[in-house]
């Protein structure tokens, strides 16, 4: 049976999970009902692309923002309100007629989206340990490729029946309800609910007993300290002593001696009195001048306490760290290759090898089934070799199968640019299409795991969102350059651009694999 932990970590993840896939739905609500609102309103093709554009271009920098802002805030508000703004700009949406309108609501429509995955980010570092983080990432990106199968089914048949504004309204009215749902549902780490979470990712102890434990080995080191300081502070008093007593010698050497007192019928007793008052009074003219004994005490505390503090990496300590821009690049690359796949191998299809539009889409949707699968397969491979090797400080056990999957996305993209031809089997057409989307997916899945894995965890966020803006930027180069490109020359050298940046990417990774990959302050292997 499952253990309380278990079952938090199962709610987390179909929370998270069923949110973004419900992101995903609503930023893609446009593209999935364009017909029936070009049908239904006065806007053209260019009318299209600017409201296209506009949640891209928001979308790439918010996502940005949004990675740094995760580090600092709630997690389960992120989400949750984000998800909000997005079902209340679908509303918005669905009761808008003019292009000025719905450029503005897409554009707050793309802001609202970048709040969707940087929390997952935080929910997936927080709930599951590195041996999980791999296989449940993959899963979780896969929401959006679930989405994206089931929104072009359920939004154009509501379309059909009840019209585009009332399908656009219930995608809008299911985000607000799932983001209420989730937030009154989820929690940002499992110390929230008094649980933690051990190396093996299951529950170790009770929030009470680890901070029970927590106060005794801080006690204990409290206690080894000061006991470090009294003794300190005994040998400044022995190294005091020594010093008053050279002292005396001193001015007994120098002739130093105390006039007769028995012309004035003193007693040797008093002599000695007044001897011992005049060094008692210098010793006091001593410790004026010194620092206190507790305060030289307070000063040695701080300084092994100072000591024995690690210290924490800052932003600038990532952002100068060489392995986070091997991944940026990587994440650049990857997303360059799908996006340029998925937006134009129609076209290529259809109007430079000539097959029908069917056989376009068909391609288009066995890229996104062999995406779900390599997205999954990919997690849950490199799991286990994280699970056998461990997080490496050179490089990661992850990098074998990223450069084994584009070695194939090479092979296949080469394939489909110079050997697919209008009398090419179907079979072959759509196994290139599977291939491609298997590894394209895999690479961008796991590269996420790896900027997290290798981050620290106060700085996951940034480090995630420095790379999600690298992978947005490539996004965007798959689209107006390329669809240029075709103008100017044909579908074939935009194929042969995808090629090239397939085999530069392939070649990053074999010269890169066994570089330092700790992102933030170098020392110690994190456990963190």
């Amino acid at each position: 049976m499952m253990n309380r932990f278990n079952r938090w970590q199962a709610v987390i993840f179909a929370a998270i999970f069923i949110g973004y896939a419900a992101y995903h739905i609503n930023r893609k609500s446009f593209t999935y009902l364009m017909t029936f609102i070009l049908d239904d309103t006065n806007l053209d093709k260019k009318d299209l692309g600017i409201v296209t554009s506009s949640i891209t271009l928001s979308y790439a920098f918010s996502k940005f923002a949004s990675s740094i802002v995760s580090d600092s805030v709630s997690p389960r508000f992120q989400f949750a309100s984000g998800l909000i703004i997005v079902g209340l700009c679908t509303l918005q949406f669905s009761a808008s007629s003019n292009i000025t309108t719905f450029a503005v609501v897409y554009f707050i429509n793309g802001l609202g989206q970048g709040s969707g995955w940087p929390p997952c980010v935080k929910f997936l570092k927080q709930w599951y340990s590195p041996s999980q983080l791999g296989f449940l990432w993959s899963v979780l990106s896969a929401s959006g490729n679930v989405a994206g199968i089931t929104g072009p089914l359920l939004l154009p048949y509501l379309a059909v029946t009840y019209g585009w504004r009332t399908a656009m309204w219930c995608a809008g009215v299911a985000a607000i309800t799932i983001a209420c749902i989730v937030g009154a549902t989820i929690q940002n780490k499992p110390s929230d609910v008094g649980l933690t979470l051990n190396e093996d990712g299951e529950m170790s102890k009770s929030a009470k007993t680890s901070e029970e434990d927590e106060e005794t080995s801080e006690s204990n080191e409290v206690s080894k300290q000061e006991h470090d300081v009294n003794l300190l502070g005994k040998e400044n008093d022995k190294m005091e002593a020594e010093r008053t007593l050279e002292s005396r010698n001193e001015k007994s050497d120098s002739g130093y001696a105390e006039p007769e007192q028995k012309k004035d019928g003193l007693s040797s007793h008093t002599k000695k009195s007044g001897k011992k008052d005049q060094l008692l009074n210098n010793d006091r003219i001593k410790r004026r001048k010194s620092p206190s004994k507790n305060s030289a005490r307070k000063n040695a505390l701080k300084s092994l306490k100072t000591k024995d503090e690690p210290k924490r990496s800052t932003k600038k300590d990532v952002f100068g760290s060489p392995f986070l821009w091997i991944i940026a690049f990587l994440f650049f690359m990857v997303r360059f290759i799908a996006n340029s796949c998925e937006d134009w191998s129609q076209l290529y299809l259809v109007q430079e090898k000539g097959f029908p539009v069917t056989i376009g889409s068909t391609f288009l949707s066995t890229h996104a089934i062999g995406a779900v699968f390599g997205s999954i397969s990919s997690g849950y491979i490199t799991d286990r070799l994280v699970a056998k090797h461990g997080i490496l400080k050179r490089g990661s056990a992850r990098y074998s199968l990223v450069i084994m999957m584009f070695a194939i996305n090479v092979c296949a993209i080469h394939c489909f640019r110079s050997y697919v031809t209008r009398e090419s089997s179907l079979s072959f057409v759509h196994l290139l299409a599977v291939l491609m989307g298997a590894c394209q997916y895999s690479c961008f899945s796991i590269y996420g795991v790896l900027v997290v894995e290798h981050s620290p965890s106060h700085l996951t966020g940034t480090s995630h969102g420095m790379c999600a803006l690298f992978a947005n930027l490539g996004g965007v180069m798959a689209g107006y350059p390329m669809s240029y490109l075709s103008k100017q020359y044909d579908w074939s050298t935009v194929y042969l651009c995808v090629e090239l940046a397939s085999l530069m990417s392939l070649v990053t990774l074999l010269l890169t694999r066994n570089i330092p990959s700790t992102i933030g302050r170098r020392g110690k292997q994190r456990k963190d």
